[in-house]
Formats: C-alpha cells, sequence, structure tokens
C-alpha cells in the first residue's frame, strides 16, 4: 500500500511572540526558530505595556491588567517584523498580527517582511469590509512590485 504525502509530511509549526521582547530575547527567538526546526513566527500577540494609551492611569489600573491588541501594538509590530526579517530570511514564514484594522497597515507588515497578515481586532471593528479592502490592495501593491 502506498502512503501519500499529506500522511507523512508533519504539520508546521509557527512560533507567537509578544512585541514586549526585547532585540536580545528576539535573538534567543532566532535562534530556537533555526535550531528546532520551527518553519517561522507570528509576530506579535498582545502586549502588556500600555505606553501607547492615552488615558488617565486611574481608568487604566481600573481596567486591571491583561493583554492589548490593536492599534497599540501596530507600530512595534512593525518593528519586530523587520527584525526578524533581517535575521531569519525565506524560507522561514513570519506572519504579520498587531493593530491590522486597515489595508495600509496590512501593507505595512508586507513592507516589513511579513509573508502572511492575521487580522483580528481590526475585523471586529471594521468588519468584514475590511478583509476585502486588504485583498484589492495586496492586488494592487503587489503588481507594483
Amino acid at each position: 500500500m502506498h502512503e501519500s504525502n499529506a500522511s507523512t509530511r508533519r504539520p508546521p509549526i509557527l512560533l507567537k511572540i509578544a512585541p514586549d521582547l526585547t532585540n536580545e530575547q528576539l535573538d534567543d527567538v532566532v535562534s530556537v526558530v533555526k535550531e528546532s526546526g520551527i518553519q517561522g513566527v507570528v509576530a506579535t500577540n498582545t502586549t502588556i505595556s500600555r505606553e501607547a494609551l492615552k488615558m488617565p492611569k486611574s481608568e487604566l489600573d481600573a481596567i486591571g491588567a491583561g493583554g492589548l491588541s490593536g492599534a497599540p501594538v501596530r507600530a512595534r509590530s512593525n518593528e519586530v517584523l523587520r527584525y526578524l526579517r533581517a535575521r531569519l530570511p525565506r524560507p522561514f514564514v513570519l506572519i504579520g498580527v498587531g493593530g491590522i484594522d486597515s489595508a495600509e497597515a496590512a501593507i505595512e507588515r508586507l513592507e516589513a517582511g511579513a509573508d502572511l497578515v492575521q487580522v483580528y481586532t481590526g475585523l471586529i471593528y471594521e468588519g468584514p469590509a475590511l478583509l476585502k479592502r486588504i485583498n484589492e490592495a495586496f492586488v494592487t501593491w503587489k503588481a507594483n512590485k
């Protein structure tokens, strides 16, 4: 009996990281990815930082701790992607996530080195039409490359 390639192939493993990592910690991530056979990185998950928020500390304290996503992680996510792409060339896969609430934000991820993007919080606030706008922007962006 002949086994198919699909049954012998192992599923890809990607490591999802937070935007709060230092460059030294990102270097550790790069080493782990290269040495372990992991196929790539999802950059970045939620942050515990509250630096990007413009609300009084008393309100932040009342809300409590927890991961923050969306627009406040956008800039750092792009920085992390650029840093990782410089150290993890293709075929390592980078998935950009965090603060993708527009077609422009999605294109930023591609330009920072992402191969794919993950939309979550932006979809909640912008609705499914966001996906159409992102896809249309991707087609235009790719045609102009």
